[in-house]
């Protein structure tokens, strides 16, 4: 009995972590996947970004693999990243984590995925941003 207990007693901590470790896993996951969409558009010439339209933005969020779907009904789900510019100082921010959901209704069928990516251009556009 002494044996049970002291095993459970060594073994709570870790199985207390090991969500979270998923969870950091798929945050890293989500990261890499939008390093990768962010990377791949840049390296198209004819369809990256703009340069100055990037020079001005005070916000980017990347969802890559935004799923829609719909027969009569619709739906749409994604999570990605959004980073900011830093207040003072050159650079970005640390990736906050978003989520994008939605629904409709009407005279529609078919499914898609897609890799999205997102300029906000002001800081009320930040504040709006579905963090998630």
């Amino acid at each position: 009995m002494k044996l049970i207990l002291a095993a459970v007693v060594a073994l709570a901590p870790i199985l207390a972590i090991t969500p979270l470790m998923a969870k950091d896993n798929e945050s890293a996951q989500r990261l890499d996947a939008a390093a990768v969409v962010f990377s791949e558009v840049m390296a198209t010439p004819d369809k990256g970004i703009p340069r100055e339209m990037l020079e001005h933005a005070h916000c980017i969020v990347i969802v890559p693999d935004l799923k829609t779907g719909a027969f009569i009904f619709g739906a749409k789900y994604g999570k990605g990243i959004l980073s900011c510019r830093n207040k003072v100082g050159a650079g970005w921010s640390a990736p906050g984590t978003v989520r994008i959901e939605g629904g409709s209704f009407g005279f529609q069928i078919g499914g898609s995925s897609t890799d999205l990516i997102m300029l906000v251009m002001n800081e009320r556009g930040a504040e709006k941003a579905p963090l998630g």
